[in-house]
């Protein structure tokens, strides 16, 4: 019994740019560059780096926590309390790890002080443990910055970090330790780092390439993409062509708990996976995605594990009406609320359009006219969970219905978690009058993705935040300016990266590089031919 389609089909894959505010010249470009692809630092959601920002020991845990993720090391995670660390905190799973490899450690009095500014000193003494954990042997001999106590407790460190030119020395001779980090020295310091450890592509000490200063034209820069004209107005070769595509095949009903590894409600007992399977979310590592779950009246968010046969790892029942959601994170039914289940002790919050009492004021203000019944389109966290990404899946009903229907406007928000509250607000168009928006997935930064459907065929689109207008907070953040009738802003960037013939698709999780799934009857999986990064 198969639950799970494949389709190939072929796709143009889509490089990261150079964020807007790093020019190509800068001593640092190559490093951001490769940092911001690798996901180890993340740009901003208005495509820009903000390199001369400092950091603080929070941000070093959650970085490095990244950094760890795409190293050979086996994960070694702590059990860590500290006084000023929450349990919710988001930076507690990158403590954790740090911890667990002996990277970072507390304060005496049992205190983390994660809001503290990360200097020079403390990151040599962190990258160093890193570099022994990864195995970097030092060169034999190594100058002294001029400004180096002798019997500092960071003296070592600092020796074997300057000699590997992770944190060089200034033009100067000094190593100025006391000074705080910023991005731009960060991105250096982790972009060295991943030289010494690439087996293919170890570039030796004192070589031009590792230069703290990169010469202008670097390679590797790519321009911004350009927004992709509708086929049928610009006569144009589609983007991507299918190779091979067969429809899902017919399926028989499976029950749910007959894939379910853990205990489910009685009254789910009788539902099927393919008849209750509502919308699959964001994607987590190790091809496990969130879907949304509808029984008779029931609602449910489960994590899967897509395989040949799914495996249902976790079942939350609900007593909201739920349409899409991702990680805990949920929108109801009406498009007015977000609800922020925690899935440990099942407890929800619950955020609103700003100026609504009845919830945590998070949404731009237009959504307290509501949307239309089952026409929300995603919801999907980016990698460092900051941010939280949904848009909805026809244009709203502003003024009405039937003037909407012929627009092709959609409202993209991005939603800072940390603090909360509405981050940026943008203009998305769709490809034609009567296209739906079915999925969202934030797999990467600066790499959004929106699956698109016109009754035929989904259409996933890469979208650039990079030089839209941001609506929040203006006169097109009211249903008085009539955003959806007359979109006159400036919408975001798209480029279609996969093209596939389905009818009616739900969702959209970013498996791999090469690899997506939907739901369609059952789990859909589409496999590309070209890497999405």
């Amino acid at each position: 019994m198969r639950i799970v389609s494949f389709v190939m089909v072929f796709v143009t894959a889509w490089s990261l740019a150079l964020p807007l505010d790093v020019p190509n010249d800068h001593w640092a470009a190559p490093a951001v560059e490769e940092v911001v692809k690798r996901g180890w630092l993340q740009g901003y959601p208005g495509g820009t780096f903000r390199g001369e920002v400092a950091l603080d020991r929070y941000q070093l845990a959650t970085t490095l926590a990244r950094v760890l993720a795409d190293s050979p090391l086996p994960i070694r995670e702590a059990e860590v309390r500290f006084k000023d660390v929450k349990p919710n905190h988001w930076a507690l799973p990158g403590i954790r790890r740090m911890v667990g490899e002996g990277l970072v450690q507390g304060f005496p009095d049992q205190t983390y002080r994660g809001s503290s500014v990360l200097t020079r000193y403390q990151l040599a003494v962190v990258l160093d443990k890193l570099a022994q954990n990864l195995e970097i042997a030092p060169p034999a001999k190594a100058m002294r910055p001029g400004d180096l106590p002798g019997g500092h407790w960071a003296e070592a460190a600092v020796l074997r970090m300057t000699a590997l030119e992770v944190l060089p020395l200034g033009s100067d001779g000094l190593f100025r330790g006391n000074e705080p980090v910023n991005r731009y020295q960060m991105a250096r310091a982790l972009w060295r780092i991943g030289q010494l450890t690439s087996a293919g592509n170890s570039v030796p000490v004192g070589s031009p390439v590792a230069a703290s200063s990169p010469v202008a034209g670097s390679p590797g820069v790519v321009q911004q993409a350009q927004a992709r004209p509708a086929a049928a107005a610009s006569g144009a070769e589609p983007l991507t062509r299918v190779q091979t595509v067969q429809p899902p095949e017919a399926q028989q009903s499976t029950p749910l708990a007959a894939v379910s590894a853990v205990a489910l409600p009685s009254e789910w007992a009788e539902a099927s996976l393919e008849a209750s399977l509502v919308h699959l979310g964001q994607a987590r590592p190790s091809g496990r995605a969130w879907a949304t779950f509808k029984y008779n009246d029931r609602q449910a968010m489960g994590l899967l594990r897509l395989e040949e046969k799914p495996i249902l790892e976790a079942f939350y029942p609900l007593n909201e009406a739920v349409s899409v959601a991702s990680e805990g994170w949920a929108w109801l039914e009406g498009g007015q609320k977000l609800m922020r289940l925690d899935l440990k002790s099942q407890t929800a919050r619950y955020f609103g359009p700003i100026g609504q009492r009845e919830a945590r004021e998070a949404l731009p203000p237009v959504f307290a006219a509501g949307v239309e019944q089952g026409l929300l389109g995603g919801v999907a966290l980016d990698e460092s969970r900051n941010y939280l990404a949904l848009i909805n899946g026809r244009p709203l009903c502003l003024p009405d219905c039937t003037k909407a229907a012929e627009s092709v406007v959609l409202r993209l928000v991005l939603l800072g978690l940390n603090p909360d509250g509405l981050f940026a607000e943008y203009a998305y168009l769709l490809e034609a009058p009567g296209n739906r928006v079915v999925g969202l997935a934030w797999p990467k930064p600066r790499l959004l993705l929106v699956h698109e459907h016109d009754g035929k065929t989904s259409r996933i689109f890469a979208v650039d935040l990079n030089e839209a207008d941001d609506l929040a907070f203006t006169e097109w953040d009211s249903p008085e300016a009539g955003l959806e009738l007359k979109p006159r802003v400036k919408p975001v960037v798209k480029k279609l990266v996969l093209e596939a013939p389905l009818e009616r698709p739900s969702g959209l999780a970013i498996l791999s590089p090469t690899e997506v799934a939907t739901i369609q009857n059952g789990l859909v999986r589409l496999r590309l031919e070209k890497p999405l990064w």
